[in-house]
This record gives C-alpha cells, sequence and structure tokens, in this order.
C-alpha cells in the first residue's frame, strides 16, 4: 500500500530531514517581482480534518516501514515544516489543532517550523505567537528580503522597512526563533547601495535569531526577469554581490544573530559564523575574493559552480588552478574575458 498525502512543492534547506505537512497551498501575495514558485496558482487553506488525515496516513506509512517517511522516523522524527508559504495566515484554533494533532500522532517531534511574511507577522498578537510557541511551533522562516522601502517597491514585496521590523519584533518577542532570509543583488546596480545600508538597519532592529543568505537569481517568465529584459533592471555581477554583502555585514556589528550560507546559489558558502563575534572574519572572506584580480575572480566564480572549489581557500591549493582552467577550457569560456553572463545562465538553472 501507497501512502497518499499532500505535500508542497518547496522548503527551506535547513527542513530538508523533516516531515513536511501541507497547511496552506501557495502563496497568499504571490506578488513578489523574482519569485517564480506560485505564480499561476491560487491560494488556499486547507481543511483542518484533511491535513489531520494526512498526519494518520503519514503516521501509518512510517509505521508500515514505507521510505521516506520511516526512514524520517527512525532518524528519530524530531523535526516538522509547515507548508506552503505562509502557514501563519491559517486560522488561530485549525493551527492550533494541527499543532496539537503533530504532537498526538508524532510524541518524537521537538521543532517545528514554517514559513511566513511580515505583513502576516505584524498583524498577529504577541500572545498569539506565543500561543503557537507553547503548542509546539518552534521557528518562523521569514523572507525579508531587502530592509530597503525603494526595492521593496521595486519587487512589489507588499511590505515596507516598518512593516518587516514590526512583524519580526513581535516573533522575537514572543519567544519563537526568527530566520531572516536576505536576497543579495536584490537591488540591482541602482539601488545596491541602499539594499545593503538599510537591510543592515532592518536586521539591527529586529535581531533575529538567523540571517540566511539567498542570492538574487533572475528567474526568466517572472516580473523581474521582464524588468531586465526591458533594460530597467541591471543586475549585480558576482564581485558586485560580493561588495554588496560586505557592506551589508560591515553595517551590522550591532546584530547579534547566526550567519547561514547554505544555499548553492550563494558563491561564497564559508560566509557562516555568529554575529557580531566573527564579523572580523567573514569581512576578511569578502576582502580576499575583492583583492583578487579579474582573472582569478573569474577562475573562482567558474570553479565554484562547477564545483571545484568550496571556498576562497581552495584557490591556494596546488593544482586547482590547473583543474579549473582546464574545466574552462573545455566549455570554451575566456577567463580573461568577462564571464558574468555565462554564469548567470548556469546559474538559472539551479533556480
Amino acid at each position: 500500500m501507497t501512502a497518499t498525502f499532500e505535500q508542497g512543492p518547496i522548503r527551506p534547506p535547513s527542513e530538508a530531514r523533516s516531515l513536511l505537512v501541507r497547511v496552506t497551498r501557495n502563496c497568499p501575495w504571490n506578488r513578489c517581482a523574482f519569485c517564480p514558485v506560485y505564480k499561476g496558482r491560487d491560494y488556499s487553506a486547507r481543511p483542518p480534518a484533511e491535513i489531520l488525515a494526512d498526519l494518520d496516513e503519514m503516521k501509518a506509512a512510517a509505521e508500515r516501514g514505507e521510505f521516506p517517511l520511516a526512514q524520517w522516523l527512525a532518524d528519530g522524527g524530531r523535526t516538522v515544516f509547515l507548508q506552503d508559504a505562509n502557514a501563519i495566515a491559517f486560522p488561530r484554533k485549525k493551527l492550533l489543532a494541527v499543532l496539537e494533532g503533530i504532537r498526538e500522532r508524532f510524541p518524537t517531534v521537538d521543532r517545528i517550523t514554517t514559513y511566513s511574511q511580515t505583513r502576516t507577522l505584524a498583524r498577529k498578537p504577541v500572545e498569539l505567537l506565543t500561543a503557537y510557541r507553547e503548542a509546539g511551533l518552534s521557528r518562523v522562516h521569514v523572507g525579508l528580503e531587502t530592509g530597503s522601502d525603494a526595492v521593496l517597491e521595486l519587487v512589489d514585496k507588499g511590505a515596507t522597512a516598518a512593516v518587516h521590523i514590526e512583524g519580526g519584533r513581535r516573533v522575537v518577542t514572543s519567544g519563537l526563533h526568527l530566520c531572516c532570509y536576505v536576497m543579495p543583488g536584490l537591488g540591482g546596480v541602482a539601488l545596491s547601495e541602499d539594499h545593503a545600508a538599510e537591510t543592515a538597519r532592518v536586521l539591527t532592529a529586529i535581531q533575529p535569531a538567523a540571517v540566511r543568505l539567498r542570492s538574487l537569481v533572475v528567474a526568466p517568465r517572472t516580473p523581474l526577469g521582464e524588468l531586465v529584459a526591458a533594460g530597467r533592471f541591471d543586475p549585480l555581477s558576482e564581485a558586485a554581490m560580493v561588495a554588496e554583502i560586505r557592506a551589508m555585514l560591515a553595517a551590522m556589528d550591532g546584530v547579534h544573530a547566526r550567519l547561514v550560507s547554505d544555499h548553492d546559489l550563494n558563491l561564497l558558502p564559508e560566509l557562516e559564523g555568529q554575529l557580531p563575534g566573527d564579523l572580523p572574519r567573514l569581512l576578511a572572506i569578502c576582502d580576499t575574493f575583492l583583492g583578487w584580480g579579474e582573472a582569478d575572480r573569474n577562475r573562482f566564480v567558474f570553479g565554484r559552480r562547477a564545483r571545484l572549489v568550496g571556498s576562497v581557500a581552495d584557490l591556494g591549493v596546488a593544482g586547482v588552478r590547473d583543474a579549473i582552467d582546464d574545466a574552462a577550457a573545455r566549455f570554451g569560456v575566456d577567463l580573461l574575458l568577462p564571464i558574468d553572463e555565462w554564469m548567470q545562465q548556469l546559474r538559472r538553472q539551479m533556480v
């Protein structure tokens, strides 16, 4: 017998080993110019009875030994992620019923997480968010993207810097673990400086537990892709994006959060550490890359995207430069010339 239950299209990389429980379908906002995930799909909240039936089927499948449910249970059955884009938008009594249903069926669970949006969180009383925490919700993942009002308007995020701060502070005050996602490059060339400075300001005001980097890739068939095609948005080069990240980090000396770079879209996966203590080391990583000449920057960018290097230190390992040069020659890439357009095409395949 094969388990049948509904699951959504995405989850954070940090929830790769979590049980996925679909509470809502798609995204209630669904207008962000950079996001290709839910376009053309309507938002809806699933009936609680339907969700609880899914949980029953998941429990039965795990007990029957079906993969991956049995593997999740064998690994401890500790973490659950509520899909899709904004489970906090679910009505109070219904979400509490789902949280209770998870804990009843899977008593080993000790972490339940979800996506949400600051425009939703800013309307939720702290007492309600606290009640969700007491019922088992542990972490809220929020796509902050930027703290710049100009960039937020450009990409139709549906929030302002003030809304970001209000929503984020309510989560922090409730005792929930808040993870904010930031999107380097989202302001393009024109708004890069404002994007970096204002994002640092908003993060400083919120004080989330974690900040995760998700570098921009302009996906085709999105509103932002149309702006690029019309010549109204100029994407950052890889080097300019590192410079922007450095500027943001340098202004985040008042932030006490874990910085995480856990997605293949990010050029520098080693940009991880605890702020503010690790800030000098993180800035030094950016400075190493920015201090290279164009050929070595291109060499590292190509090597990183070809999975030949994983950190800036790897470029100094014997034989690595030759291996990258050989691979670039096979692909017809001249590392002495600008390679950003070639790299952007490759990165689009990773979205």
